[in-house]
């Protein structure tokens, strides 16, 4: 399984997109009533098809927009 645990994310407040540079992954967050909620905004190609190549493929998208959704809460 790909270890998402130690990527760095910055929060773009006036785009409202947690961006991960490194492995250039963006997240679109929107605040509504109770949080803020994420969607992958833009992943490159080869990086999702070594992720949807994994058995836990799907649980990696979610932690990865999980984490962009906690540095958004601060």
């Amino acid at each position: 399984m790909i270890n998402v645990n130690g990527w760095v994310w910055v929060f773009d407040k006036a785009a409202m997109v947690c961006r991960n540079e490194e492995h250039r992954v963006a997240v679109k967050i929107e605040k509504k009533a109770g949080g803020y909620f994420g969607k992958l905004q833009d992943m490159p190609m080869d990086l999702f098809s070594e992720i949807s190549r994994d058995k836990d493929g799907e649980k990696i998208i979610e932690m990865i927009v999980r984490q962009a959704e906690n540095v958004a809460r601060g």
